[in-house]
């Protein structure tokens, strides 16, 4: 009787199970090095360091000189997988995943989990800040009324540090003579130093870049 493909894949995934187990058993008793010595192991991979991302060699100590198969349930179905040593070096040496990082979830929770979030994505309210934000810059396009201008300094007490530089931004866009005194008082805010807030500093960059460009077309 011909098998389906989940039979195929459950047996698979039996026998990767069943050698994750054995492979342990016999590394606990021999050196790895001593198993490779007749050539390739299945469920172990050497670890390449070189290939490791930069910023990750100062932790190079939470590997160890090979990959080996690991069993792991998984958090969502409780489903009993195997993260197979060629994965984790594709995860680690080429997606340059975090060396603390361990697989999760079996292969179908994570494709449930990344269409729930693009399901997500699409309702309304989901990219409020980026609504907002693309609010903010059309403001830009004509010239300031009494909304609009509430509208800019509403936006300079957000929460959000990217609707306060598109407000900061907006004003240099208009360009009148209230926009520059207040990006003046920006830049004036933060003359420099290492004593004042990330925020000040950021709003007074972002000012200082659009009093450039309003003196640059000024020029022109």
């Amino acid at each position: 009787m011909k098998k389906s493909n989940k039979q195929r894949r459950a047996e698979i995934k039996d026998r990767r199970l069943a050698r994750a187990v054995a492979l342990e058993a016999r590394l606990s008793a021999t050196d790895a090095r001593l198993l490779l010595a007749d050539g390739r192991l299945p469920g172990l991979e050497i670890v390449d360091k070189s290939k490791l991302a930069r910023h990750q060699l100062a932790h190079c100590q939470e590997l160890s000189d090979f990959y080996l198969d690991r069993p792991f349930t998984c958090s969502d179905c409780d489903s009993n997988e195997v993260w197979t040593a060629k994965q984790q070096k594709w995860w680690y040496e080429v997606a340059q995943g975090c060396v603390y990082s361990r697989a999760v979830r079996c292969r179908a929770c994570r494709q449930t989990r990344r269409l729930q979030r693009e399901a997500a994505s699409l309702h309304v309210g989901a990219n409020l800040l980026r609504e907002e934000v693309a609010r903010l810059r059309a403001l830009a396009s004509a010239a300031p009324n009494a909304a609009a201008r509430a509208t800019v300094d509403a936006a300079l007490q957000s929460k959000w540090r990217s609707l306060r530089v598109v407000a900061i931004e907006v004003m240099g866009r208009w360009g009148g003579a209230a926009q520059i005194e207040r990006l003046k008082e920006f830049v004036a805010g933060h003359p420099g130093g290492s004593n004042h807030r990330w925020w000040e500093r950021e709003a007074a960059d972002a000012a200082r870049k659009a009093l450039t460009r309003i003196e640059s077309e000024k020029k022109k």
